[in-house]
């Protein structure tokens, strides 16, 4: 009897052994994942062995003191999907995915799995990264106003000013944020700048990543005429409309033009009247001189025949 016992127990030993064996073969690796806004990511588990259920929980971060408490995915009570289909699971043997359709800015963070087998059970967490659209800036001026936007991306982004010299000026702006699609935002930011501290050119950066200074610039020259805000035009390009001021400029230098081609003119009639006038009072002196020199002949004549 002790013998039956002995080997019962021995038996029972292998058989746990044996279980704890088997369910230390089953190994899993999840990756953290980066992708794009507005498309697809694919967060996957891979295991060695079949994975039989999933529970994916939504956090903020994989922090462990951060408490994951929206389930998106749980196969013990059925459910494979979320958010009408835009979050499923795709299991198959031993690859687990989770598939996010049109992803925003609002699915970055954590995700904590819990992963089962008939070989062991995994829990760990992964990181999905959205990389929000860089668009440029829209930089345009009204005046000594300078407004510069970004229309799209994530709240962490920053708008800079500076000036053609390097100058930093973002303290002297305001900054406004709007809740964009997706979970993005829309910043403006709006630099008035002082007549008498004005620059050449003043630059509007907007800075996606603080950490690796990723950034895009756009930059307006003070002195340039801009289409929608005309009074300040310095130029003459043909393309540019002109303002009041120049066009009473043109019109003022045309009738000066033309009162001076007047003037020629009038100049140069004078001065034909006036030669003309003077050649009749040399023909008359010469008529007079003619005269008395016909006269003069005439007395010497009549002095010679009286002689005779």
């Amino acid at each position: 009897m002790g013998s039956l016992q002995k080997t019962a127990v021995c038996l029972l030993f292998l058989s746990v052994f044996s279980s704890a064996s088997y369910g230390q073969l089953a190994t899993f690796k999840c990756s953290d994942v980066k992708t794009e806004y507005n498309k697809m990511a694919t967060i996957s588990c891979i295991s060695n062995k079949n994975i039989t259920n999933v529970v994916v929980k939504r956090c903020k971060n994989c922090n462990k003191q951060n408490l994951c408490l929206e389930t998106v995915i749980n196969t013990w009570k059925k459910k494979n999907s979320s958010e009408e289909g835009r979050i499923r699971l795709v299991l198959q043997h031993n690859i687990s995915e989770v598939h996010i359709q049109e992803v925003k800015a609002t699915d970055q963070g954590g995700y904590e799995w819990y992963l089962y087998s008939d070989a062991g059970e995994h829990h760990g967490c992964t990181t999905l990264e959205i990389t929000a659209p860089e668009t440029e800036p829209n930089l345009t001026r009204n005046g000594t106003k300078f407004t510069c936007l970004s229309p799209i991306g994530h709240q962490q982004r920053e708008i800079h000013w500076f000036d053609g010299q390097g100058t930093n000026l973002t303290g002297s702006a305001s900054l406004v944020s709007e809740e964009a699609e997706g979970g993005l935002t829309s910043l403006t930011s709006t630099l008035h700048v002082k007549p008498s501290l004005a620059a050449s050119e003043y630059c509007c950066t907007v800075m996606y990543d603080v950490h690796t200074k990723r950034n895009k610039t756009k930059c307006l020259s003070a002195h340039k005429a801009v289409a929608d805000y005309v009074h300040f035009t310095s130029t003459t390009d043909p393309g540019i409309p002109k303002t009041t001021k120049e066009h009473v400029a043109t019109i003022l230098v045309l009738l000066f033009l033309v009162l001076c081609s007047f003037a020629a003119v009038l100049y140069y009639k004078y001065r034909q009247r006036a030669m003309a006038r003077g050649n009749f009072a040399d023909l008359l002196r010469t008529l007079l001189q003619f005269g008395d020199n016909m006269k003069e002949q005439k007395k010497m004549y009549l002095t010679k025949k009286s002689d005779v």
